[in-house]
């Protein structure tokens, strides 16, 4: 153990000084002590003195540096594909039997020395038995192992991939691969040998649609060997045919597109399937299907936006909110009188009001008659602190103190995770265009809160820009500057951006319901295949709105037959809650969840999921070597084949790999960090005040 000094500011000659003042200290308490022995009196000051030594030397924290050698066994990383294409029998490849027999080869066990740690490639990695390998994931997402393997590269020598490269999820993995300080070992299983094979590849659309509205669906029809080849792609719902089209294949190997559009009537979630009629002597037809399902809402999000000025910010948020075609827009623009550009709405029912600029007194307009019972956006367009229309002031939220008008810019006050409307791409506020406000407000009602306040010539004032608020089930927006059509129009890109995606999460937000629900609960996602075990999740708060730890929340899942079977869901604290169900054929499940507390019962929420008996594992079966190579090559590994897995040890031995590496261990010893320090200047205080007892000293 090695002295390594001292951690402290004080100057040498400091601590010299502090020292003789200490013993000087320890002297001068007994020198007038004359009635006891010198031996006596001298051991007293020596005692005190240590002791006071002893505390100034641990205040100046004193340090001891130490190492020693030892041995560690090499760790090694091994991920585990268990997708279903790696179980699909193809060629010399035999699926599962294969790829069992690569894992008795590679014979882990028997690896004197190492440390294997294994995980499963799904579409995300876990860690795994290498026992339980089953060929149950549907999705292959080669990602996510290179991602794990930077994040423990420190912990590992090594990395095992044995995958069949074929990605169905996630991005190409073999650019990050080249970051890897450790060496990448990738070990090929499947098959490379073409068929002669028709698959619908992916299916494009959005998963939430409207009633009343067409749904726009993308398929793509990949097909290898079937030159000069024509076949039927259909649209279905159940046995129901709904559309079909001819597709026409030119080469051996093609790609076409087929688009179909979808009339929506009734809302739920409702399931769909593209279907390619099979080819003379296809390899499988297993992959010629895709389900897919659609969450149909009720109708469109109706707005009315009513401006009582004429100014450019009127076109530029109208052509915000036209951009989201889940948005049914209607417009009033107000000419003075009552003169009006369009004809007045003849519905007096809609999801969000958006009023621009400030309506004058006197209009007999019955939309603003119910902006008490409907969420509303107001829009500031001028410096006016009073609302010339009766009873709007359920609009305002801000108070402008003066008619003052200057050019300013946003301060953003909340962080992204504490509000939804904030949820923006980056910019920097300080170069965005001047808006225009006045220069001085404040939230006319405590329980809303303010977003952004107002920057003025560089300095971030206190004064709030736009706030909102919710009552209920009612949300309420306001926005204090104007100008934001030079955002809107800006050349830069990320201006425009910015200010279309904040205007549009402003009309989103408050033209939703605020979700009061006490139960939440959702499947982990709308799809399962019949490969897997669906998971549902659910959050519970008590009437308190606390989180509820010790609910018991009931599932009833139904059938499309019309089976019933009742689940309890697993509490995993904090007021959440998961269930796993065992796997499920094909079909569309509904369920209903009862949550309780003793014999009080919270609250009750419904849902649904498929199961689907297609796959994207089931697409492309062709194994793909050059992605393996390229990940083992960037990172200073070697790829082989599961035929080639006997060499796979002895080039890991070539590479020092599996050798017990020496490592030192460092250690840093702070006596004032240990106890026996501080039991010595007890010790020795104990001793003095025994001795000072025994002379009868006071």
């Amino acid at each position: 153990m090695d002295f390594q000094g001292f951690q402290h500011i004080l100057p040498p000659a400091v601590i010299i000084l502090l020292s003789i003042a200490l013993v000087v200290l320890a002297w001068a308490s007994y020198r007038k002590f004359s009635s006891i022995p010198s031996i006596g009196r001298w051991a007293l000051i020596c005692l005190r003195g240590s002791a006071l030594l002893i505390v100034l030397l641990l205040l100046l924290n004193p340090y001891f540096y130490s190492s020693r050698q030892v041995d560690v066994k090499p760790s090694i990383a091994v991920f585990l594909d268990n997708s279903e294409s790696i179980g699909i029998t193809k060629g010399e490849y035999e699926g599962l039997s294969s790829y069992d027999q690569l894992l008795n080869t590679l014979n882990f066990d028997a690896i004197p020395d190492v440390e294997f740690r294994f995980f499963a490639i799904g579409d995300q990695v876990s860690e795994f038995d290498p026992d339980s390998l089953n060929a149950s994931k549907t999705q292959t997402n080669l990602a996510e192992p290179i991602k794990s393997i930077l994040e423990m590269e420190e912990q590992v020598q090594a990395a095992l991939i044995i995958s069949d490269g074929i990605i169905t999820f996630g991005r190409n993995p073999s650019i990050n691969a080249a970051n890897s300080s450790i060496p990448l070992y990738t070990i090929a299983v499947g098959d490379t040998s073409s068929v002669r094979d028709v698959s619908i590849s992916n299916v494009l659309t959005n998963t939430t649609g409207y009633t009343n509205t067409n749904h726009i669906i993308e398929a793509e029809i990949s097909q290898s060997g079937f030159a000069n080849n024509t076949l039927i792609v259909s649209l279905l719902s159940g046995d129901e045919v709904l559309n079909e089209q001819q597709v026409s294949f030119d080469t051996d190997n093609q790609v076409k597109q087929v688009q179909f559009e979808l009339e929506l009537t009734e809302e739920g979630l409702k399931q769909y399937e593209i279907s390619a009629t099979p080819l003379p002597d296809e390899w499988t037809e297993s992959n010629n299907s895709r389900l897919f399902t659609i969450d149909v809402l009720d109708s469109k999000v109706k707005i009315l936006h009513a401006a009582f000025q004429i100014h450019p910010d009127v076109k530029a948020i109208r052509s915000v909110i036209n951009e989201d075609e889940n948005n049914d827009l209607l417009t009033l623009t107000w000419l003075g009188g009552n003169r009006y550009v369009e004809d007045m709405p003849e519905e007096d029912e809609f999801n969000l009001i958006i009023v621009h600029g400030t309506p004058p007194s006197g209009l007999n307009l019955s939309f603003l008659n119910t902006i008490t019972d409907t969420p509303t956006i107001f829009f500031e367009l001028n410096s006016r602190s009073d609302l010339g229309y009766e009873d709007i002031e359920t609009l305002r939220l801000l108070d402008p103190q003066n008619n003052r008008v200057a050019q300013v810019r946003l301060n953003q006050i909340l962080d992204q995770d504490e509000q939804p409307i904030l949820e923006l791409p980056e910019i920097n506020l300080n170069d965005t265009p001047s808006l225009y406000s006045v220069l001085r407000s404040e939230t006319s009602d405590l329980q809303s809160t303010a977003l952004y306040s107002i920057n003025f010539d560089g300095i971030n004032t206190e004064s709030p820009a736009i706030a909102v608020l919710e009552q209920g089930n009612i949300r309420r927006s306001h926005v204090l500057p104007w100008g934001w059509y030079k955002w809107i129009q800006s050349t830069n890109s990320m201006e425009r951006e910015y200010a279309s995606t904040l205007i549009a999460n402003l009309v989103s937000w408050t033209s939703s319901d605020p979700d009061n629900r006490k139960l939440r609960i959702a499947p982990a996602k709308k799809t399962f295949s019949t490969a897997e075990a669906p998971v549902i999740n659910a959050s519970l708060r008590n009437e308190r709105g606390d989180p509820e730890a010790e609910g018991i929340i009931e599932v009833q899942l139904n059938s499309e037959a019309g089976t019933a079977r009742s689940f309890n869901m697993e509490s995993l604290g904090n007021g959440n809650y998961s269930l796993t169900l065992p796997r499920l054929s094909e079909g569309l499940y509904s369920y209903q969840a009862t949550a309780r507390k003793g014999e009080r019962e919270i609250e009750s929420q419904s849902g649904e999921f498929l199961v689907s008996n297609s796959s994207s594992e089931l697409t492309n079966t062709l194994r793909d070597d050059a992605l393996l190579k390229t990940i083992a090559a960037n990172s200073g590994g070697r790829f082989f084949t599961y035929k080639e897995a006997s060499a796979v040890w002895d080039s890991l031995r070539a590479a020092n790999v599996l050798q017990t590496r020496t490592q030192t261990v460092e250690n840093y010893t702070f006596p004032v960090r240990s106890f026996y320090w501080f039991a010595i200047v007890l010790l020795l205080l104990g001793s003095e005040w025994l001795l000072r007892k025994y002379y009868s000293l006071p």
